[in-house]
């Protein structure tokens, strides 16, 4: 039954009827242009946004899919990751994930941004509402470090059955070496 989950652990489609679904904010913090914004509102409107989680004591693992995004990532839990980006030279996104078991993860993020560099805190929890139905809660918190400027996010996902779509790619090389 998907609507009683006892982990992270699935698929979850992002509640557009419920909290903040918009990355409007997220997104400004970010120095992202108007035009970009829009046509990410856009997107966000017309196709659905998942997330395939997979936890462990010792990683995690996640795909994100929607229409801007199509991205695979692997974390061990508890170090710190330090991935160079495209453009070479200072440009590194560190990365560290937390959890205080199954129904917790905490990713927390230090990246470069538009308008100088940002500190990301992705929670993600386990809610158990009234009649047992189980939901995704994240809580995203953006701060441009530059700027001071913040902005958190809660946005509400429900379980959805594995698809194709959000499977895992099991040929990607989606794991990170910790530093």
């Amino acid at each position: 039954m998907l609507d009683a989950r006892t982990s992270l652990n699935g698929v979850w489609r992002l509640d557009k009827s419920r909290g903040e679904p918009s990355m409007k904010g997220y997104l400004e913090v970010m120095g992202v242009t108007a035009m970009a914004i829009e046509a990410h509102e856009k997107g966000e409107k017309d196709v659905e946004t998942r997330n395939n989680i997979e936890l462990s004591g010792s990683k995690l693992r996640i795909k994100k899919t929607s229409r801007v995004n199509n991205l695979q990532e692997e974390f061990p839990i508890g170090q710190e990751i330090i991935k160079t980006l495209m453009g070479g030279g200072d440009r590194q996104k560190v990365t560290r994930v937390d959890s205080e078991g199954l129904h917790h993860v905490k990713i927390t993020t230090q990246m470069p941004t538009m308008n100088g560099k940002a500190e990301v805190v992705d929670i993600k929890t386990l809610v158990t509402e009234d009649g047992g139905k189980t939901v995704l809660r994240q809580d995203l918190t953006i701060r441009n470090v530059d700027t001071g400027q913040t902005k958190t996010t809660q946005r509400w996902f429900v379980p959805e059955a594995l698809t194709e779509e959000i499977a895992f790619d099991e040929n990607v090389d989606d794991s990170a070496d910790a530093t």
